[in-house]
């Protein structure tokens, strides 16, 4: 008998702390990569080879302020085998380009895709949290000749107007150049 109790109960307190009704998205995202003599993975470092990066969700209220940052880490991770070979002292640099095209005032920044979230948009910065524009090399980073180097960097949603409710996804397209 005081078991049943106890469970009606709890339905009862946990059924009014839910009385508003709240609505979402979720964002699956996925792509098959063919590959090249050296396939550069797209990772979370924390979380392994996702291929994808969570940009996360945030209210609206969040970007109340011109300097609202989002920073999540990721890395393009190039590994060095028998199948690709990388001499010792090389470096790499990374370009984006935003299928979307360039966003804020000076095109300093990645547009999101389009029937989103507005006033929105996505900034890359490289591991020392500096901004990297698009079509703009990044800064040398040094590419192990053994193992796993796993090149830093930065995405943050940044607030470029008034913000609006609605998907905040980016497609970019990135180069890596091993000179």
């Amino acid at each position: 008998m005081n078991k049943i109790l106890i469970a009606l109960a709890l339905g009862m307190a946990s059924s009014s702390a839910m009385a508003a009704t709240e609505t979402g998205k979720i964002l699956f995202k996925g792509h098959i990569n063919g590959g090249t003599t050296c396939p550069i993975e797209v990772v979370e470092p924390s979380l392994g080879g996702l291929g994808w990066v969570d940009l996360g969700v945030y209210p609206v209220k969040y970007f109340a302020t011109q300097n609202s940052t989002t920073d999540v880490g990721f890395a393009l991770r190039i590994t060095a085998d028998p199948t690709c070979a990388i001499a010792p002292g090389t470096k790499a640099t990374v370009k984006f380009d935003s299928v979307s095209g360039d966003a804020g005032t000076a095109g300093e920044y990645y547009a999101i895709r389009t029937a989103g979230a507005e006033g929105i948009a996505l900034e890359l910065k490289d591991d020392t949290y500096t901004s990297i524009k698009p079509r703009t090399d990044s800064k040398d980073y040094d590419i192990a000749s053994t193992g796993t180097t796993d090149m830093k960097f930065y995405a943050s949603l940044v607030k470029t107007g008034t913000v609006t409710d609605g998907a905040a996804s980016a497609d970019v397209n990135f180069t890596v150049t091993l000179p």
